[in-house]
């Protein structure tokens, strides 16, 4: 089943953005969401994957500063 991979960057407050997302695909003819989906006349609610697997998070930078929303107020403070 195809898939996706999220990358973040993750700040000192341990907040995290994400940064890009990335489909991969699994070039299944019976992955409902992959571009190699058979196109035609079938049955595919019943013989076709109709969820991806679950997402795939990578840590891509770290900032040594608090994200914007916590503006530098850091544990409640």
């Amino acid at each position: 089943m195809c898939y996706k991979i999220i990358q973040y960057a993750e700040y000192s407050c341990s907040h995290q953005t994400i940064t890009r997302q990335q489909v991969v695909d699994c070039r299944k003819r019976d992955c409902r969401f992959s571009p190699s989906h058979q196109t035609g006349a079938h049955s595919c609610r019943s013989t076709c994957s109709q969820t991806m697997l679950p997402d795939q998070g990578l840590i891509m930078e770290q900032f040594s500063n608090p994200c914007p929303r916590c503006g530098g107020v850091m544990n409640g403070h």
